[in-house]
């Protein structure tokens, strides 16, 4: 299992946590943080990895999860996190997508050469779009998966922004002392 779990964790590019595994307090923030703020019922995640994060949310919706991994997606099928799912191997550059009440997208703008337009995209297709990325990474710090930099609150104009630090504080203001994951909340007027 650890080579399995190894894999799917993409050199550790990937938080992978399968049913029944507890669910580190950063990556439990982020989706505590987004079901207080989602819209609606109907719900997409990109970068969805294992599906963990779908047991944070409520049970009443209809949520799609896309990952442009083969492997994690079939992995996410295979957990039987819940009814109401459905897990879809796709890219989001080629992604056709729908109209839907949230969309969540934590940790992959930053991994896209294109990800500042991925966010234009994405929020012409919700009434709320809900991100995360590492806030002012210096290029290099996680690695080479990630595209983009330095990102921060001017690179996402007409968001609502708050922090979690590196315990999994969910703050208005970065903490100084601690790698700040941004918390970006768009809602459509």
């Amino acid at each position: 299992m650890t080579n399995i779990r190894q894999e799917l964790e993409n050199n550790f590019e990937r938080a992978v946590f399968l049913k029944g595994d507890p669910v580190l307090p950063r990556e439990a923030s982020r989706y505590i943080w987004a079901n207080e703020h989602l819209y609606g019922k109907n719900i997409l995640e990109v970068g969805c990895s294992s599906g963990y994060g779908i047991q944070f949310l409520p049970n009443d919706i209809w949520y799609v999860g896309v990952d442009y991994d083969k492997k994690i997606i079939e992995c996410a099928t295979t957990q039987g996190w819940r009814n109401n799912t459905l897990y879809v191997h796709a890219n989001i550059n080629e992604l056709k997508l729908q109209q839907h009440d949230t969309i969540i997208a934590f940790e992959v703008i930053e991994h896209l050469d294109n990800g500042l337009e991925i966010v234009e995209k994405l929020k012409k297709h919700c009434k709320r779009l809900l991100i995360s990325v590492p806030y002012k990474e210096p290029k290099g710090f996680w690695g080479e998966h990630h595209k983009l930099h330095n990102l921060d609150q001017s690179d996402f104009p007409n968001f609502e922004h708050q922090f979690i630090n590196a315990n999994g504080y969910v703050t208005n203001y970065p903490d100084p002392e601690t790698f700040n994951l941004m918390l970006c909340k768009y809602s459509a007027q």
